[in-house]
């Protein structure tokens, strides 16, 4: 179906057949990004991977970012760094089970995110305290709130994704839902990684339960809603 927003043509892929012919046949020509404001003051003028129009610039920025953060020998890398952000959940939440205190678990989820993205990025993980008053996680809150604002100049509202975290909170929450599926999945766990010690992105290829827990979880709580 095609709409006019103001002056911005706008298809409207209502079918799984339209959004292979969109997403996989003719990606290419539907490649570019949509330029909007709220994009040109958080990626430099829409020059980030997110955001930049398809050509030499965003390919070689993809080459980039698959070379130095998401390749198979740079994810291993990070191993040890993603090792100790985990083992510090884990100490926290120990601490908080022996004390009998409630733990904010989506908040905590968000944290470890946002900690092992910022080392592997910056180098560097930052508290609350290192921006200003309103503190570094509510900066970047508030950074994604005002993207996610509509903007009658854009004649179309920015579409929001969940985070990580949340992807892992969901995740559990089906988990507890499920408790005949969570003693199955914990049952994996203990044949092929044992009690001594934790899951490591060695043992991920013969924990197939725990590939289908992800994948059905996704597909529930999809990142990033393509089709309802």
């Amino acid at each position: 179906m095609h709409l006019r927003l103001g002056v911005v043509p706008t298809i409207v892929v209502s079918s799984p057949q339209a959004a292979e012919q969109f997403l996989k046949t003719h990606d290419l020509v539907f490649a570019n990004r949509p330029p909007f404001e709220a994009a040109k003051y958080i990626s430099w003028d829409q020059r980030n991977l997110s955001f930049a129009e398809y050509g030499p610039y965003w390919r070689n920025m993809r080459k980039m970012c698959t070379l130095e953060l998401l390749s198979h020998t740079k994810i291993n890398s990070f191993r040890t760094m993603r090792q100790e952000e985990l083992d510090l959940l884990i100490k926290l939440l120990k601490e908080a089970a022996s004390d009998g205190a409630a733990v904010d678990i989506s908040a905590k989820f968000s944290t470890l995110a946002a900690d092992i993205s910022c080392r592997m990025v910056l180098g560097r993980k930052y508290m609350d305290k290192d921006l200003d008053e309103k503190g570094f996680k509510a900066v970047m809150e508030e950074a994604m709130n005002l993207a996610a604002i509509p903007n009658i100049g854009d004649y179309i509202p920015y579409v929001s994704m969940d985070t990580s975290a949340t992807a892992i909170e969901r995740a559990i929450s089906e988990l507890m839902k499920n408790p005949r599926m969570m003693k199955k999945l914990q049952m994996e766990l203990e044949i092929a990684v044992g009690m001594k010690r934790k899951v490591d992105a060695s043992d991920l290829d013969k924990l197939e339960y725990l590939n289908m827990v992800i994948k059905e979880s996704l597909r529930l709580h999809p990142l990033l809603r393509l089709l309802k």
